[in-house]
Formats: C-alpha cells, structure tokens, sequence
C-alpha cells in the first residue's frame, strides 16, 4: 500500500494544473502487481481535462491489463482527495466492489474506503472527507474487521436493551470517535456498536444526542456522514414520543411518514455543499415511501400492530403545554419528541435513505391525568422494548431487500 501512496504523491507533483492549482496524482496497481501512474492534465479548455484516475486507466489499458486491485490518489488540498463521480464509475468498470482506495492530501492524512462503499456517494450531496469524520471512520475500519454495515440504527431513550441480540459487537465509546459527541441524559448510553442483528450487518447508536443539550444542529452532522462513509445506505431512527391522538395510546409502534420541525433550526444552517452554496435540501420523501409500504405490508401480514403518523419535535428539555399541543393537533401532528428530524436531515443529506419508527410512552399534555416525566419516558420505553425488538427482527431484512 505504502508503495501505491508514494507512487501517487510522485505523479502528483508532474500534475499540469495552471488553471485551477489543484494537482492530483493517481496510482494503480494491475492484476500483475505492476503499478500504473497518471497525473491531472488541464488545458485551456478547463474543465474539460483529464483526471488522474482517467489517465492511470488508459495507461494500465495500454499495457494490457484490464483488471484493478488497489487504487490511491493524492491530491493537492489539506483533506484526503477523493475521486470524482466520474472517475469513481470509470475505475468500478475495471475493479470489483472491495477494492481498497486510498485517499491522500498534503497534510498526509490517509482515508481508505472501498470501492463499494464509494461509488454509491459519486453523486452525494457533499463530501465526507473533514478530518474529523476520515479519523471516526478509519478508527471503526481497522477495529471492525471489515464487513460494511448495512443499516445505521440510532436507538431513542430507554430502548438500548433492544439490540442485546447483537452478534458478534464490536463496542466504541463516543469518547473515541471524533465527532461523536456524548449525550448526557439518561438512558443514553453513548456507544456505537458494529456486529450482526437478524443476521443484518448494522451499526447501532446506543444513545443519541439532543439540541436542548446545548449541541449546535451542525453536531448532527459528523456522526451520520461516519455511519454514511463505513457503507451504511440506510438510517433507521427509533424514538419514544408523546401521542396526541386517543386511538394511538402507550405502546403503540408508529412509522413516521412525515414531520413538523418546531425546533427553529436544522442541522443544514451554515453549511455549504461542493459547490459553495447552502444546501437547499429536498425533504419531499424523506423518510422513504418504498420502505414504509414494506414495512406497513409486513406488519399487516405478521399480526404486528403498526400505523403511520405526523412526528412533531420540539426543542425541549420542557415538555409541552396543553395549548401547544392543541396547536400541533391542528397543524396534523400525532406525535410529538424531542428528536430525530436533526438526524433525518442529516441521514438524508449523506445519501443514506432514513426510515423512523416511534413508541408511544404518554399521552402529550393536556391529554391524560398524569404528569409528564422523563422517568416516565424512561419507564414506559423499557416496558415496549420487547415490541421494539420483536418488530426489528422482521424489519431489518426487509429494509434491506427494500433498499437493495
């Protein structure tokens, strides 16, 4: 590997870049073990001129060999250079889906990815190479093993006993990986978990963070492009929620279809895409239709009690007064929390498709007799873990034949 990156690093300094200063070198390594280099070439046409991958490829073509094992690029900026979209299809035309590319900058940093969990970001919404996310992510790679997990699960307060069935865990401490900040409320245990649900590769969030926390929404932003760059295509958030509808009463399961943010920010405020622009996200179908008729089909054709509603979240730690409930009931809202659209968003934003699901601990005020409590909160999840983990059992396949 060592070899590859220094064979990159070398093109890159032959790089021919007058018009945009950004020098890129690009080695491969053939079927033989033979290594083939290629440098960025502009011309006053630019952009139209030859990436360093493209140029590599025709050179390993020209001598005769049409298969890829290894690939690193380095690239002229402080963050690791990671192809670009175009370059990504063109290098999976010669090399299979575990091919390692390493990624390089001028500060030496080194991001490894594999081909396959590459390509599926040719075209994501921005970059996941900050440092702080290519340190989370290569920490994870080189304890894990590595199979990419498929699913991110992100567990709400009180439900992290639902994935005691994980197999073969492999346990991190936010406290280790960069970006991950620790939540303090209780029944967040503060831990990223890789290994085996349902015979699902997954990564669980044991614990999540909060804004009322004092976390800026941007938090939000680092964990789920880590989850997004170690192969995860799809965010499942769980939750526990308020009801604000008699007929969905405590324990119920509730698929979220839609949301109402009431928090008065976003994870997007003050970030800027490739491109330099804010990043005008569409959240027409963002928890995702083709996952939640899987899931509504499965539940009917299994017994499971499981319906769709609007998810209200709220800035908290306060619970809500009875008007604002009112409020929320008129605007269309059946649940209401303290979570989860800072995620989704966020989930969104890194390519990953979000699904949601809520429990229902309490009426929301105003609704029942019986005063609001986290320990409620607390109390009431612990009791439906079991349906949490029951549900999940049957869910996580199918949303990866969903997805597939």
């Amino acid at each position: 590997m060592n070899d590859l990156l220094e064979a990159a690093c070398a093109a890159r300094r032959q790089a021919y870049a007058p018009y945009s200063g950004f020098h890129v070198g690009a080695a491969l390594r053939g079927e033989s073990g033979r290594i083939y280099v290629a440098a960025n070439t502009e011309n006053a046409a630019y952009p139209l001129g030859t990436c360093a991958e493209a140029g590599a490829i025709a050179a390993m073509i020209a001598a005769g060999e049409r298969r890829i094992r290894e690939v690193a690029v380095a690239g002229s900026g402080q963050e690791p250079c990671v192809p670009c979209g175009g370059c990504r299809q063109r290098l999976a035309e010669f090399a299979d889906a575990g091919v390692l590319v390493h990624m390089t900058g001028a500060d030496a940093a080194i991001l490894r990815m594999t081909l396959g969990e590459l390509l599926p970001r040719a075209f994501a919404l921005r970059p996941v190479t900050a440092p702080g996310i290519s340190n989370a992510a290569t920490l994870i790679r080189s304890r894990a093993g590595f199979q990419a997990p498929e699913i991110a699960l992100v567990l709400g307060s009180g439900m992290g006993e639902a994935v005691e069935a994980l197999e073969d865990a492999i346990v991190f401490s936010y406290a280790e990986l960069d970006g991950f900040p620790a939540p303090s409320v209780a029944g967040h245990a503060g831990q990223l978990m890789l290994g085996r649900l349902c015979d699902v590769p997954v990564a669980v969030m044991r614990g999540r963070m909060h804004l009322y926390e004092g976390h800026s929404a941007k938090s939000f932003n680092d964990p789920l492009d880590t989850l997004a760059a170690i192969g995860c295509k799809t965010l499942m958030l769980t939750n526990a929620a308020g009801s604000l509808r008699p007929e969905i009463g405590p324990g119920s399961l509730v698929l979220i279809s839609d949301h109402i943010n009431m928090m008065g920010t976003n994870p997007m405020m003050g970030v800027r895409d490739a491109n330099g622009s804010p990043s005008f996200l569409d959240l027409t179908d963002l928890y995702d239709p083709a996952c939640r008729r899987r899931l509504l089909t499965l539940a009917r054709d299994r017994g499971v009690q499981l319906t769709e509603g609007i998810y209200a979240s709220m800035l908290g730690p306060v619970f809500e007064t009875p008007a604002e409930i009112r409020a929320l009931r008129l605007m269309g809202a059946d649940l209401v929390g303290m979570s989860t659209v800072p995620e989704a968003i966020s989930g969104r934003h890194a390519g990953m498709k979000v699904v949601a699901l809520s429990i229902v601990t309490n009426f929301a005020a105003g609704l029942s007799a019986s005063p609001l409590s986290h320990e409620q909160t607390l109390s009431q999840a612990s009791r439906a873990k079991a349906a949490l983990a029951s549900f999940l059992k049957i869910a996580l396949p199918e949303i990866v034949r969903a997805t597939a």
